[in-house]
């Protein structure tokens, strides 16, 4: 594992979303792309998506990417990387164009952390995409839905196992876990013990055909402290921690135009940390952005950068404890501001990225 990742999400080129690429989706009214193919057909749909995998990343930005000061990629990839057919959707393989990515995180010496972002049915939160029809909208209860997925990350494991830019391989983006919410209620999502016998088969199928130097990572699924002693015995190596740190929409969103919001914004991260440091595992900040709430209604757009910039410099200083961050994504259609890393990190001077 390098010393410190300080990275970005490739976000919306394997997988596309309508925030980052609105023109992929303009007049389809779709906002995912199992919606997009049902709306354009599969001969549209499939010449659309290949010419959005080969136009909206290219290595002008890995060249980029590494220019300003960052070191790595994270590479979001869906369930169908190596391609999937059946009766009324075809999915466009991807995996060419991550062994395009692999050159170019060589050739500009970026590390890459490979992870599998979607699965068939969602992973348990209510934006999933439907399930494909040979898999079960609960991915996590059928069985054939979890063989799909496991057979995904081996096969990923076994092409890019060895490379030397690899930096490892995370075994799912961000699941919603369900967690007790009361004496008698269970908030919704995918069951803990399901989720922690899904990691233990999939590292026991990907561990063998990863170099000694890969990490296997796993999200905490917004639950940091709920996995003390999990995977702790001597066998499992290289585990790490994900963590997903936003402030923009839940309940304990600040307005960070006040002195006292940005420092219970920051707080809010470091106690997150402390207590994923506290499983035993090292840490990743897998997804963060600059996006916050913003109360005053005067607000001028000059003054929303500014407030932007002071809280991403904070954040950056609260992630000392980790062994590094990935920033939301690289680019936007839009150059949305505080999601786009182009925007909000190629202005830093160097030492404030580290």
């Amino acid at each position: 594992m390098r010393e410190r990742i300080r990275g970005v999400n490739l976000s919306g080129w394997f997988i596309p979303e309508p925030w980052v690429t609105p023109s992929l989706f303009a007049a389809t009214g779709a906002s995912n792309e199992i919606e997009l193919q049902a709306a354009l057909g599969s001969v549209t749909y499939t010449e659309r998506v290949r010419r959005h995998y080969e136009t909206f990343i290219g290595e002008y930005d890995f060249r980029r990417i590494a220019a300003i000061g960052l070191d790595a990629v994270r590479l979001l990839v869906p369930w169908y990387a190596f391609g999937a057919q059946a009766v009324s959707e075809k999915f466009v393989p991807v995996v060419d164009y991550i062994d395009r990515a692999m050159e170019w995180a060589h050739k500009y010496h970026l590390g890459v952390l490979i992870d599998l972002a979607t699965v068939p049915g969602g992973q348990g939160n209510s934006s999933s995409s439907p399930s494909t029809p040979e898999s079960s909208a609960d991915w996590h209860s059928s069985t054939n839905g979890r063989h799909i997925v496991l057979d995904a990350l081996e096969r990923l494991a076994k092409r890019y196992g060895t490379s030397e830019s690899l930096l490892g391989l995370e075994l799912l983006d961000a699941p919603t876990m369900s967690v007790r919410a009361g004496i008698l209620k269970r908030t919704d999502g995918i069951p803990s013990h399901y989720l922690r016998n899904f990691y233990r088969d999939a590292y026991e199928l990907v561990h063998p055909h990863l170099a000694a130097d890969k990490l296997i990572v796993f999200s905490d699924s917004g639950h940091p402290s709920a996995w003390r002693h999990f995977m702790n015995a001597p066998r499992y190596r290289n585990m790490c921690m994900d963590l997903h740190l936003f402030h923009y929409t839940d309940e304990t969103a600040q307005d960070i135009t006040s002195p006292r919001g940005l420092s219970r914004s920051i707080a809010r991260n470091r106690r997150q940390i402390a207590a994923a440091r506290q499983s035993g595992f090292p840490v990743i900040i897998g997804a963060w952005s600059g996006a916050a709430v913003f109360a005053a209604a005067s607000l001028t757009p000059e003054g929303r950068s500014a407030f932007e910039r002071v809280f991403i410099a904070n954040q950056l200083a609260s992630f000392s404890q980790t062994a590094g961050w990935f920033f939301q994504t690289w680019k936007t259609e839009k150059r949305l501001d505080a999601w786009d890393a182009r925007i909000a990190l190629g202005t830093l001077e160097r030492a404030m990225l580290v």
